[in-house]
C-alpha cells in the first residue's frame, strides 16, 4: 500500500463472492470522516474506503494546492501530479489488501476529490470500473495520458450545482463535453445549489450504484 491513510466500512450485506470496492476522496481542506457521512446510504453490498488526501494545510488536507480565488482557482500542477501518482498506485493495491473485487472499483469523488477521482480513471481506465464526480472539472493537463479507446466501458456520473461560485458549473460541462467525444457511458446532472450535494443526487447516486452492484459481474 501507499503512504495514504483510509477509514473503512466493510459490507453490511457480504455478497456471495468478493465484494465490489467503493473509494470515497474528499474534497480540499476536508479529511476521510466527511464523505463517510454517505455510507449509511449506499448499498450495503459495497465494501467502502475513504480517504485522507496527502497534503497537511492545517485546517485538513488536500490532493494538491490550489491558488487564485473562489470562482477562477487555478491548480498547483506538481502536488497535483504528486497525488495522482500516489492515488494511483492505492487504486490499484487496495482491492487485494481488502479482499474486494478488481473488477468492479468506483471511486466518488467531491470537489477536488472528483478531480482526482476523474483523473485516475482517465489514466488509468484498467484500474477502475466507475466514477462519480461531484462538482469537480476537466483537468486538461492529464488528457495529453489518456487513450481515449482504452476508456470503453467505463461509467461516469457528473454532477454540479449550477449556482457554484467556488467551482463553476463549467467546469463539469467542460468535462460533460469532454467525456461526450470518448466511449464512456455517461450520466450528467445539474442542480440549483451551490458547492455541495443536492438531496435528489443522493437518490441518483444511490440507484446508480444500485444497478451496477446488482448487475452482471465482468468476464476476467
Amino acid at each position: 500500500m501507499s503512504e495514504i491513510y483510509a477509514i473503512t466500512r466493510p459490507p453490511q450485506t457480504p455478497p456471495p463472492g468478493p465484494p465490489p470496492l467503493l473509494l470515497l476522496l474528499h474534497g480540499f481542506g476536508s479529511n476521510e470522516h466527511d464523505l463517510m457521512g454517505l455510507a449509511p446510504y449506499l448499498d450495503e453490498r459495497l465494501h467502502i474506503v475513504s480517504a485522507r488526501a496527502i497534503y497537511d494545510i492545517g485546517f485538513g488536507y488536500a490532493w494538491y494546492y490550489l491558488y487564485g480565488v473562489p470562482g477562477n482557482l487555478q491548480h498547483d500542477h506538481a502536488s497535483r501530479a504528486q497525488s495522482l501518482k500516489v492515488l494511483t498506485k492505492f487504486v490499484g493495491d487496495l482491492p487485494a489488501h481488502v479482499g474486494a473485487d478488481a473488477r468492479r472499483v468506483y471511486l466518488l469523488g467531491f470537489s477536488q476529490g472528483a478531480v482526482m477521482a476523474m483523473n485516475v480513471a482517465l489514466t488509468a481506465p484498467h484500474l477502475v470500473a466507475g466514477v462519480v464526480a461531484i462538482s469537480g472539472y476537466l483537468d486538461d493537463q492529464v488528457l495529453h495520458d489518456v487513450r481515449p479507446d482504452a476508456l470503453d466501458g467505463l461509467d461516469v456520473l457528473v454532477m454540479h450545482g449550477s449556482l457554484d461560485d467556488l467551482i463553476p458549473v463549467a467546469g463539469s460541462r467542460a468535462l460533460r463535453d469532454y467525456l461526450t467525444s470518448t466511449p464512456v457511458r455517461l450520466t450528467y446532472h445539474e442542480y440549483p445549489i451551490g458547492h455541495s450535494i443536492h438531496p435528489d443526487a443522493l437518490d441518483v447516486i444511490q440507484a446508480w450504484f444500485r444497478e451496477r452492484v446488482a448487475g452482471p459481474e465482468q468476464p476476467a
